[in-house]
């Protein structure tokens, strides 16, 4: 059309696909994550395949202690992965007082560059992780909060993501459900899927703006694992 070739674009079929929720984790394997997390610290890894080399460092050989931290850290923050890599301890603030919480000015990301804030467990979270970076020379306000020894940041989430699926692999849950290859961000599922479940009344504009996603992506991917008799507290209820 652009050359003069055609006088207009044909019409194209409307295409339909059908939404791939990364699947969150119920209670109980979350439970069991954390927990398996702490048990493979000790452990180094050794089942590489028949003929397959490491290509992970070998100070990563071993469950990175890290990783207990960063599982609920995520959960409780409901950050992406790719937040990881780059958060800095300059973008977290402890707030103390009537709420106890993280605020997190993250760098922008999908057009997102509001502040948002964490669940109160975060704040022990941060503080412990924070102590144990300063014991490591770390925790600097430039310093990353997360592995910030790894000069390529690109790496950061290569280490975590296989980390994770170690974990997930130990427990056999990598498959959900539904068959659903499940990652590291079925931990910012797992975030938005809880407080959906247990966090009262939220509404899903004020969720989605502290996720940093709008309402539609909740509905669509997010909400769309949950069954009615997940909130059948809010079903039954009796206006007053």
């Amino acid at each position: 059309m652009r050359k003069h070739i055609l006088k207009a674009v044909p019409p194209f079929p409307s295409l339909k696909s059908q939404p791939n929720s990364r699947g969150a984790f119920t209670v109980t394997e979350y439970t069991a994550i954390l927990r398996k997390s702490k048990r493979l610290r000790s452990v180094m890894y050794a089942d590489w395949g028949v003929g397959k080399k490491a290509w992970i460092r070998s100070e990563y050989h071993h469950m990175p202690v890290e990783m207990n931290w960063l599982i609920r850290f995520m959960v409780y923050t409901f950050v992406r992965p790719g937040d990881i890599r780059q958060l800095k301890n300059k973008h977290i603030e402890i707030i103390q007082g009537a709420y106890n919480y993280l605020r997190l000015n993250l760098p922008e990301v999908k057009r997102h560059k509001a502040a948002t804030v964490s669940l109160p467990p975060a704040v022990n979270i941060f503080k412990n992780l924070w102590a144990y970076q300063k014991a490591r020379g770390y925790g600097k306000s430039e310093d990353y909060v997360f592995f910030p020894e790894e000069k390529n940041r690109r790496l950061v989430l290569d280490i975590v993501g296989w980390s994770f699926n170690w974990i997930l692999k130990e427990l056999g849950i990598k498959a959900g459900p539904h068959g659903t290859d499940r990652s590291l961000y079925s931990l910012r599922h797992t975030a938005i899927t809880f407080r959906l479940i247990y966090g009262g009344n939220i509404d899903l504009l004020t969720l989605a703006r502290n996720a940093r996603t709008s309402v539609e992506m909740i509905d669509k991917f997010y909400a769309s694992t949950l069954s009615a008799e997940m909130n059948i507290a809010l079903l039954h209820g009796k206006r007053r």
